[in-house]
């Protein structure tokens, strides 16, 4: 049988060579395809995290600079919509800083809100560094529950177990 397919593939090499070259281009033109999504990702995530900390930081500004009740209005308008771009676009790591931030605030005169912080920028950056497009389906299952709950938890100060009792 071994000796049959290596005298057919004598025979035929042109047959051989062509499948090897389309079976190589079509994986190339795969893996390109795939890098350059990744990076669109990449960009489009490091830009919303980027907004997100500059609306997070105009929270520290002094109330004498933001005292226009417009631009406090703005302010409030932006975190939150920026807030819901992170939620849609980051990882499960930085969904789950982020709603840590959110419970217990961010505080940048306490050593707990500085580390807090700390922690989400740094699954951010890790996020925009090595960025996926699909896990396994079975690891984004177990994870679904806690990112769900983290998400309530970022948006509405939500806990399920308190609904419970």
């Amino acid at each position: 049988m071994v000796k049959d397919t290596l005298a057919w593939i004598n025979s035929n090499g042109w047959i051989v060579s062509i499948f090897t070259l389309v079976l190589g281009a079509y994986l190339s033109t795969f893996l390109t395809k795939n890098k350059e999504v990744l990076m669109k990702i990449a960009d489009k995530k490091g830009q919303y995290y980027a907004d997100y900390i500059n609306a997070l930081l105009q929270f520290n500004k002094p109330i004498h600079l933001r005292a226009r009740e417009h631009e406090i209005i703005n302010t409030n308008r932006n975190y939150f919509y920026l807030k819901n771009l992170v939620i849609l676009y980051g990882s499960n790591e930085v969904i789950k800083r982020l709603s840590i931030c959110e419970k217990n605030g961010i505080n940048f005169k306490k050593e707990e809100g500085r580390e807090s912080y700390l922690k989400l920028i740094e699954a951010m950056k890790k996020d925009i560094e090595n960025p996926k497009i699909i896990r396994s389906w079975w690891i984004r299952r177990i994870a679904m529950n806690n990112r769900n709950n983290n998400i309530a938890d970022i948006l509405f100060d939500y806990k399920q177990e308190s609904e419970e009792e």
